[in-house]
């Protein structure tokens, strides 16, 4: 009986998650024809396919201010002077990190709020057949695998071998996937994902928002798959794996290095702004780039001139300073990546090296370095490639969730900087799972 009550509780919460996108996702969308059955008396069967598939869209830019926030913060990228807060510049630099706060709970629910999305639309393919089930397939596993593995960044794996739940059926008392596992999921979810894409003909039965214009028929989601399943072969290591993937994705070192899927944002009502974007030269500002980030940048690097502004006098808060706010978006209503050219070609870079093509490494780099306005390494080598390619990778993907998760899986956390030793500031290594997720451990 009790996990029957769980299982109810999981498809109870799945309901109330489908029933609060019948008024976001028009909004969204615009006043294009959204097929509600009834929106006077909403029900989880008058979610279409199209509420559903722009549903994941939206939610999945829920908590991703405080996502951003904190990974700049672990992966000492930058900091976020909270006055109303002190667990911004308290928790996140020397814990211990609360598992049932905000900073724990918010990424790891939200996420998995969307996730409940894929699995419905998932539900709903198994009554269906052809081009259009394979299509609502490869989107729904596609997104699943990339909420999942936003939620592995953040957690990794505690010491009892735990990262994420893959039951979703809301019994607490299943184990937990280690770190392993989870990778395992995703990395069949994408793969699964991007067969059914090669058999779902030439468009989806839902429509996409401009966040993923480009990318928006199943032939071109599944140079998106790709270049997700790029990203997760090189955090694994398979080097091999990953130039396959990449090959197969949207990567151009000749291309413009912003093309990729983006969250969107707008001022429409009802619908969200960007969460990240602040008044550079107002009175206060928030989220400041590291001063390291100054420090080490190349001469002339126009990724740290146009990610950074320059404040006088520097704004000081709990012991620390910074003269340098973070540009993470222009506007209001500037996108934020999902994944991008740039870091397309720096996987690349980086699976080379991993492989020992210096050669083919240090030209992957050059393409980047070149958009930048620096001149081309030279004498790329095993004693100096990886140190390189985290270079780039810290100015080309600044703020967009990878220095952290980067150090870490190179074992580098030691190497990023301590601002206030007296205090007992350290660097976290993961994020907490949710105590609620424990109870039944």
């Amino acid at each position: 009986m009790k996990k029957l009550t769980k299982s109810y509780k999981a498809k109870r919460a799945t309901r109330w998650v489908v029933l609060a996108l019948l008024v976001s996702v028009s909004v969204y969308m615009g006043c294009e024809s959204q097929d509600f059955n009834n929106p006077n008396a909403p029900s989880l069967d008058s979610a279409s396919i199209q509420t559903l598939a722009i549903g994941i869209e939206t939610d999945m830019r829920n908590g991703l201010r405080f996502y951003v926030e904190a990974t700049m913060t672990l992966g000492r990228e930058g900091y976020f002077f909270e006055p109303a807060d002190p667990r911004f510049t308290g928790e996140l630099l020397f814990g211990p990190i609360d598992p049932g706060g905000f900073l724990s709970q918010t990424p790891w629910t939200t996420r998995y709020r969307v996730i409940a999305l894929c699995n419905e639309l998932l539900n709903r393919s198994a009554d269906l057949s052809g081009e259009v089930q394979a299509g609502i397939e490869g989107y729904a596993r596609t997104m699943r695998a990339y909420n999942l593995l936003m939620v592995l960044n953040y957690v990794d794996e505690d010491a009892q071998g735990r990262a994420l739940r893959l039951n979703f059926d809301g019994d607490l008392s299943v184990p937990f996937a280690s770190r392993a596992e989870a990778f395992d999921f995703i990395e069949n979810d994408l793969n699964t994902a991007n067969a059914a894409l090669a058999s779902a003909g030439s468009s989806f039965l839902f429509q996409l928002s401009g966040g993923f214009a480009g990318f928006d028929t199943p032939a071109s989601f599944a140079q998106f798959n790709r270049a997700l399943a790029g990203r997760v072969a090189v955090y694994r290591g398979n080097f091999s794996a990953a130039l396959t993937a990449l090959q197969a994705s949207f990567m151009n070192s000749g291309g413009d290095l912003s093309t990729g899927v983006h969250h969107i944002y707008s001022t429409a009502a009802g619908d969200q702004t960007n969460p990240n974007f602040e008044i550079v030269d107002g009175a206060f500002v928030k989220l400041h780039a590291h001063q390291t980030f100054e420090t080490d940048a190349e001469a002339g690097d126009t990724r740290f001139s146009s990610k950074t502004f320059k404040r006088s006098p520097a704004d000081v808060f709990d012991e620390l300073s910074s003269d340098l706010a973070a540009v993470i978006a222009e506007t209001n209503v500037s996108p934020y990546p999902i994944i991008r050219n740039e870091e397309l070609i720096l996987l690349s870079a980086e699976a080379n090296v991993g492989l020992g093509n210096f050669a083919a490494a240090e030209a992957d780099m050059n393409a980047v370095r070149a958009a930048a306005g620096l001149g081309d390494y030279s004498g790329t080598s095993a004693a100096n490639g990886l140190d390189r390619v985290l270079h780039e990778k810290r100015y080309s993907l600044f703020g967009e969730g990878h220095r952290w998760v980067d150090m870490r899986r190179y074992g580098r956390l030691d190497q990023l900087p301590i601002d206030r030793p007296a205090r007992g500031d350290r660097v976290i290594a993961r994020m907490e799972i949710p105590n609620s997720e424990l109870s039944g451990q």
